[in-house]
């Protein structure tokens, strides 16, 4: 059971605390992540930066690589660039496009309310204002406060995940990135019933250069069936997909629990143990250790050349 997780990564989780209860916290996250040979995991909060219980996590637990991240609902300011700049200081690795203020969806769950949207409800009972946001323009292009916000992740090399956008400003966004010759969009739990892709469209952004997500929770919950998740991805190729499990609801399964189904699910559906690893370790392992490699190869040429100089004196 172990070995199967070995140097994973789950770049969806929701974990404590958050304005709703969760079942799990970062630290106890951590805790299991390190049992089960993990290497790490994304917190995901849909209203708050998550950057300070990532760090938290690592000086806690050095062995797990803890990711912070952010997402551009109105409690950090929406398409807000210096929230992803004071973020990405701070150590965030994913920004998330709106989720529960994106302006379609909105619309649908204030009409179908669950849970999580209930903040939102509350203020608008008591007739304050609550923002939504569009990231396309009237004539369908790429507004200007979202090429800022790419302006801004592209220069900390993060990774910009498209939360629960339209497909049409998924695809603004897309060839955006693609022109600018960006390389770490992540299309956001594809076969999720709000955001689903078909595979024709799944095709599209990965020839733009986009990664796709597939996430435990959306056949687990019945929003897709499995089969067809397996379809989908060997149509588009492990090479370009990363799987996470966007669990955390509260008496919810536990996140690695869901991430070790998902890899003996596809086992038994024929994928090898090779594929896997690319979807659950590589491809997210690059997504959000990039700079650090970056980082140690700049370090290791400035030693070598500093001990051939001193050797040269």
């Amino acid at each position: 059971m172990t070995d199967l997780l070995k140097h994973a990564y789950d770049l969806h989780i929701h974990c404590g605390p958050d304005i709703i209860p969760r079942s799990v916290t970062a630290l106890e996250m951590a805790e299991r992540a390190v049992k089960r040979g993990m290497k790490g995991f994304a917190i995901k909060s849909h209203y708050a930066p998550t950057c300070l219980q990532a760090a938290t996590v690592r000086a806690c637990y050095p062995g797990c690589n803890a990711v912070g991240t952010i997402t551009l609902n109105a409690s950090v300011g929406g398409l807000n660039p210096l929230a992803v700049e004071t973020a990405a200081r701070m150590g965030a690795k994913i920004v998330w496009c709106p989720t529960f203020d994106s302006a379609s969806q909105q619309d649908y769950y204030l009409k179908h309310l669950p849970q999580y949207i209930d903040m939102q409800k509350k203020m608008l009972d008591a007739g304050r204002n609550v923002p939504s946001y569009c990231l396309i323009d009237e004539s369908g292009e790429l507004c200007c406060e979202m090429q800022e916000v790419l302006d801004v992740v592209q220069s900390h090399d993060l990774v910009l995940a498209t939360g629960h956008i339209t497909h049409k400003e998924t695809f603004a966004l897309a060839r955006v990135a693609s022109k600018r010759g960006f390389r770490k969009l992540l299309i956001t739990h594809a076969d999720w019933e709000f955001t689903h892709y078909t595979v024709e469209e799944q095709q599209e952004l990965v020839k733009l250069g986009a990664w796709i997500e597939h996430s435990y929770t959306s056949p687990e919950e019945g929003c897709v069936a499995w089969e067809k998740v397996a379809g989908e991805i060997r149509t588009i190729g492990a090479q370009r997909c990363i799987i996470t499990t966007d669990l955390g609801k509260a008496n919810g399964k536990y996140p690695d629990d869901g991430l070790w189904d998902y890899a003996q699910r596809l086992l038994e559906m024929g994928f090898t143990a090779g594929e896997i690893s690319a979807m659950i370790c590589q491809n997210p392992g690059f997504s959000v250790e990039w700079r650090e490699r970056a980082r140690e190869n700049i370090i290791d040429e400035l030693k070598r050349f500093l001990g051939d100089e001193n050797h040269q004196d």
